[in-house]
């Protein structure tokens, strides 16, 4: 099971004439017709989808991946930057069953959420579509359910077999800071009061940490307990890497750190949590430094 950042899990169309605009973006088509996600017919609230095609010419605004993943873009910025494997992205989404409910969105929040890649945060299908998106894009992604939950569902939000669509908006894709020793920092929430920590001071926190890489998940988490963590920065047994990344940390700052094995628990790993030379992630939200 993926680890869902906020709510109990992670999920427009528009009929226009296709066309470019001076700034590189691209929106819509006229045409629309029923598709496939996987096994299953797909529709959306209007029972319609984007054509693969407008007027013989392919459409731009459609991507048709493995096993029936499928992109439909109404706002395509080819210009801007484009999502890449580990980069943390600011978005706004609406999760729902294909052909059913919606099960999870960024609406309580009140804001945009991060999400990282590479992480094993997401379910596959998300993290392949991402890739394909750049930052301003909106549209949505439809997962089969292979690259979903797949024959288990998710409790009782998504069914077994259940094909999943994301309407999402691309706000921002995060620049991380990057430290001395290759420890990067990509700071979702910034802060303009308070100081980074001195030696000696008390830094608590709460986090989710992950192992990197094609295997990456969630190994550990300060919410378990309902307690947040502390440790003395620079003066305490914790890794190099956490220690580097909040020299740059405010109170009241998030951020993703990015943590390379030999500032990790390196060739020993960590019990049977991290396997030896592994890359991790800390998802980091300082509470206080005193």
């Amino acid at each position: 099971m993926k680890y869902m950042l906020y709510l109990t899990a992670f999920t427009a169309l528009v009929s226009c004439e296709l066309k470019g605009v001076d700034d590189g973006e691209e929106t819509g088509t006229t045409d629309s017709v029923k598709v496939t996600v996987g096994e299953n017919v797909v529709l959306d609230e209007n029972g319609r989808m984007l054509s693969d095609s407008v007027n013989g010419v392919p459409n731009q605004m459609v991507y048709n991946g493995e096993k029936g993943l499928r992109i439909e873009w109404t706002k395509k910025n080819t210009t801007a930057q484009q999502i890449r494997l580990n980069d943390v992205v600011m978005i706004n989404y609406h999760a729902r069953v294909a052909g059913g409910e919606e099960y999870d969105s960024n609406d309580p929040i009140g804001e945009p959420v991060p999400v990282k890649t590479n992480i094993g945060m997401l379910i596959e299908g998300w993290e392949k579509g991402l890739l394909f998106m750049h930052k301003g894009d909106k549209g949505r992604i439809m997962i089969p359910n292979a690259m979903a939950y797949g024959e288990d569902g998710y409790l009782d939000k998504v069914p077994p077999k259940a094909d999943i669509i994301v309407d999402i908006e691309i706000i921002d894709i995060i620049t991380p800071i990057v430290l001395e020793e290759g420890v990067k920092v990509y700071k979702w929430k910034t802060s303009d009061t308070g100081k980074t920590p001195e030696k000696n001071q008390l830094i608590t926190f709460d986090y989710f940490a992950f192992i990197k890489g094609e295997d990456g998940h969630l190994y550990d988490n300060s919410f378990k307990n309902g307690v947040s963590f502390s440790f003395k920065f620079e003066n305490a047994g914790v890794v190099d890497g956490l220690h580097q990344g909040m020299s740059v940390m405010k109170a009241g700052e998030n951020a993703y750190f990015e943590i390379p094995a030999k500032l990790a628990y390196g060739k020993k790993g960590l019990l049977d949590l991290v396997p030896e030379n592994s890359d991790i992630v800390y998802d980091v939200r300082v509470v206080s430094i005193e």
